[in-house]
């Protein structure tokens, strides 16, 4: 009698998480979107070109840095919830993802906060 194998458990993420990645890779996206348009005008804002008509500026490229540093954690993200099998690898990418969408959001409530104190008044 042969021996009939168990299929394995699917690997589908739970609606929450899945909604979270969602948001996440939208929030990323957006945000790192908003940080390179910032660095584009910052130059211009400040009157701070170099001598080629690119930005120099520190303050531009730690904007640009910080946006490529966005990325290139979103793509981490998304591999290792890609390749993980479960257990504790995928729980921490996860994890981490809610994390940088909390910190994006709250960043982002942050500016709005500070817009309405100090440019409304």
């Amino acid at each position: 009698m042969p021996v009939t194998r168990r299929p394995r458990p699917s690997a589908v993420l739970p609606v929450g998480w899945a909604l979270t990645l969602v948001f996440d890779v939208l929030a990323t996206a957006l945000a790192s979107f908003v940080l390179c348009g910032v660095g584009l005008l910052l130059p211009g804002i400040t009157e701070d070109y170099g001598p080629t008509t690119g930005p120099t500026s520190p303050t531009a490229l730690a904007v640009f840095a910080t946006a490529f540093a966005l990325i290139a954690s979103l793509i981490g993200t998304a591999t290792v919830v890609s390749r993980a099998r479960g257990g504790r690898a995928r729980a921490l990418a996860l994890w981490l993802a809610a994390g940088r969408l909390a910190l994006l959001v709250a960043a982002a409530a942050t500016f709005v906060a500070y817009g309405i104190l100090t440019v409304e008044p």
